[in-house]
């Protein structure tokens, strides 16, 4: 059995040097308590019907979240996934068509004052 699509969409994240600097997470964040830590958490976000044989839309959603005080840092990040998921849309055989959808979305703070954008991408995929 393949992995899922958010354990796909991770690690070609982690193999194009994506990840650097952050730890990646499935599923939900854990936080190690060490507020100079950053993180990346891939999830499923729902899709299109999935059929044997036909393709399918996969959404899954990365929330990249920086050190506090580490703005600048998250937000370069952020750019550099854009960028290199506009300039790669097919990148192995693994993962088909990926896309940016709803580009770079207004972040939000958490408590602790670490800044997070989720980015929302859409996997087109099928054998």
């Amino acid at each position: 059995m393949n992995p899922p699509m958010h354990t796909r969409v991770r690690n070609h994240f982690v193999d194009a040097g994506l990840t650097s600097g952050f730890t990646a997470q499935l599923l939900v964040w854990n936080d190690s308590g060490q507020l100079t830590d950053s993180f990346m958490v891939f999830r499923p976000n729902g899709g299109s019907s999935i059929r044997d044989e036909l393709g399918a839309e996969y959404y899954v959603m990365v929330d990249v979240i920086g050190a506090k005080g580490g703005n600048a840092s998250v937000d370069e990040a952020v750019q550099a996934i854009i960028d290199n998921i506009q300039q790669n849309p097919m990148p192995n055989d693994c993962i088909g068509h990926i896309e940016n959808v709803g580009g770079i979305p207004s972040p939000v703070l958490t408590t602790e004052g670490r800044l997070v954008y989720r980015l929302l991408f859409a996997v087109l995929y099928g054998e």
